[in-house]
């Protein structure tokens, strides 16, 4: 048998190369394996089926509608409303956490991760927050009450400061509060408090990086002190996540080259960072962040480990933390975010819309990731609706068992979600509510703070004339992007080639890129094209204009200058199941498929300290004798010579 096979095959523009190293044991359990640009994403493969068991897209858009209209009114009446108030000591509005907060009504005490997010998440579905229609004034320059003029930052409360607050706290409403910017770029005095905040952080990332000996395993950090600080509880290394989007934002804001090295250097550190860095919500941007310096900046962060990390569960700050996998009493649950050990499981609202918001943007810049993302969505979109009140069950709600909602309004329970989803409580499986009422926090589980990123997933997905394929924007959720050409991912769950009718956004005729592939898949359209996906597969399209020319410069393709794709391959190991047992001598099968024209340098293979490097001419051939016995990491790095290298890796059991 050859061992390395010259353009096998042709699909389109894929280039197939096969690095066999060989499948002569017969003991060896073997898996139908297919070569594919696709890389997956582990705890997406961990789902039992493709589609949810009680599959039900409800209309997001309209829950964001609803969220505004009831939330964002002076004039409401009945239980717990309104829930809106006028903070006359720091100019601007106040939203509580949860309803029945005894924080309402109290000036300063509102929350960014609220406030902040509801006018973004409104803004996203097309509402204007710089007005509003009973006089209450312009939203958006209200959300000045979080620029501390002091420390030169972004708070989470008005009346807080940068001593006892988190980093996350202190940097994701950064991240809200840049986004809005970016959106209402006519408010001058937002974009003056971002780049105050991001020079703020700047400052803070030199402390932190050290002179090249980053440390950012850290609670919070002091701007008053100008020094990090941990309070011997928690850390949160993905702080450095945080801090290079914070970074990346004002290289696109300013060109300045030092923020674009800032931000490479702390994903650095977390791509070096030893297991997941995951503590809350910053490292959902991580993914994003290094797919696109990857495409742009030339860097090779491994974007597989940083979808593991951040949806997997191995945690190390906040052990469990990640992404649900499993049906709970009935109801599926996977791909919810939240914690996979609390009380076996408990899934959060705000951390499953912030996620898709921030995880998606990756297919734009790696649409290797394409299938696996659009699985993942696909999960989440259908289970998401579990957290609110008229889409489960009432006898394993909170709600029905507190005094307190004897006398809610009913628009509560259409339009803001519960905090959270346990797996188990009260002896209810699983149990719809949140941390308020069991630590009298609030008088009701109803979530503000959840319910203000509706609007993120909403953005992310419409459906289409079949049903299980959705069509997800790949730049809704965009604080900047590289061109304004839509581009969507849509992935096939069935068994076998579906044809979905496509709608084409723009209003004048179009090229469909797809930007796996690098080809066009058809040829100035407009209105409604027909295109076929593959079974268990994504496409990527990206609308150009009809009849451009794209120019394919160092690994980038560009249309008028703009990025819309890059050369990629994806190395994957065939015939062999996770798990399976091997003994004595026993070969891989490393398929490796690219999208132009590569050449393998060479195959490294490492299991435990030992790496055995292949040119590719030759047989890897490996042998359990030379390991202990037990299960082994067995990792594939492959080269080629252009320099692009890629990895994948499976368990084996040694025998």
């Amino acid at each position: 048998m050859n061992f390395l096979k010259r353009t096998i095959s042709v699909i389109g523009m894929v280039i197939i190369l096969i690095m066999t190293v060989s499948c002569n044991k017969e003991e060896v359990s073997k898996l139908e394996e297919k070569i594919t640009l696709n890389k997956d994403i582990m705890q997406v493969e961990l789902y039992e089926q493709r589609i949810p068991t009680d599959y039900k897209i409800i209309d997001f858009h309209q829950k964001a509608l609803q969220f505004d209209n009831l939330v964002f009114n002076m004039q409401e009446e009945g239980g717990y409303l309104p829930l809106i108030w006028k903070d006359h000591t720091y100019n601007s509005f106040g939203l509580p956490a949860y309803v029945g907060d005894g924080r309402m009504h109290q000036d300063g005490a509102q929350e960014a991760v609220t406030n902040i997010a509801a006018v973004l998440s409104a803004t996203l579905n097309g509402m204007d927050k710089s007005s509003s229609p009973d006089g209450f004034g312009d939203y958006v320059s209200q959300l000045d009450a979080f620029f501390s003029e002091e420390e030169g930052i972004i708070l989470n409360n008005p009346a807080g400061s940068s001593e006892t607050t988190s980093m996350w706290y202190l940097l994701y409403p950064a991240i809200l509060y840049s986004h809005v910017s970016y959106l209402y770029d006519e408010n001058i005095e937002l974009r003056e408090n971002v780049l105050q905040n991001i020079s703020s952080w700047y400052r803070a990332y030199e402390v932190m990086y050290n002179d090249g000996n980053p440390n950012f395993e850290y609670t919070g950090f002091n701007f008053k002190m100008n020094k990090p600080y941990k309070n011997d509880i928690w850390i949160e290394p993905d702080s450095a996540v945080g801090i290079g989007l914070l970074m990346y934002y004002g290289y696109e804001l300013t060109g300045d080259e030092k923020y674009v090295t800032a931000s490479i250097n702390t994903m650095k550190y977390i791509e070096g960072y030893f297991g997941s860095p995951l503590y809350e919500a910053l490292m959902y941007f991580g993914p994003y962040l290094a797919s696109k310096l990857n495409a742009l900046h030339g860097t090779d962060f491994n974007i597989t480990d940083m979808l593991d990390d951040t949806l997997g569960s191995t945690a190390i700050p906040r052990g469990g933390w990640g992404s649900i996998v499993g049906n709970w009493g009935g109801y599926d649950m996977n791909g919810l975010l939240g914690s996979t050990t609390d009380g076996g499981g408990y899934a959060f609202a705000m951390n499953t819309f912030a996620a898709a918001g921030a995880i998606v943007p990756v297919a734009q810049y790696d649409a290797r990731y394409a299938r696996s993302i659009g699985a993942w969505m696909l999960q989440l979109s259908s289970n998401s609706r579990y957290f609110f009140a008229t889409e489960t069950d009432g006898k394993n709600q909170s709600c029905t068992y507190v005094e307190a909602c004897k006398d809610i309004d009913p628009r509560i329970k259409e339009a803001i979600p519960y905090e959270g989803i346990r797996k188990e409580s009260q002896g209810r499986t699983p149990w719809f509510g949140g941390d308020p009422t069991v630590y009298d926090w609030a008088e009701t589980d109803f979530s503000l703070y959840s319910g203000a990123h509706i609007g993120i997933l909403a953005s992310l997905i419409e459906t289409t004339d079949v049903e299980g394929i959705l069509r997800v924007d790949l730049q809704a959720t965009q604080f900047y992007n590289e061109h304004d050409y839509p581009t969507f991912l849509l992935y096939n769950p069935y068994d076998g080639k579906k044809q979905v009718a496509y709608k084409v956004k723009s209003t004048a005729n179009v090229d469909l890129y797809n930007s796996l592939t690098n080809k066009v898949v058809a040829s100035n359209v407009n209105g409604e094209v027909k295109v076929d996906i593959n079974p268990d597969d994504a496409v990527v399209l990206v609308e150009i204009p009809a009849g451009a020319k794209v120019d394919h410069k160092g690994k980038g393709y560009f249309v008028h200058d703009k990025f819309i794709s890059r050369d990629v391959m994806a190395t994957n190991i065939g015939g062999l199941k996770r798990n399976a047992t091997v003994s004595g001598k026993f070969t891989l099968d490393v398929n490796i498929a690219a999208n132009y024209d590569a050449e393998i340098d060479q195959v490294m293979v490492e299991i435990e300290k030992e790496s055995f490097t292949f040119s590719g001419k030759e047989k890897v051939s490996l042998n359990t004798k030379d390991f202990s016995p037990g299960t082994k990491k067995v990792l594939v790095t492959v080269r080629t010579t252009d320099g692009q290298t890629d990895q994948t890796s499976i368990r084996l059991n040694f025998e």
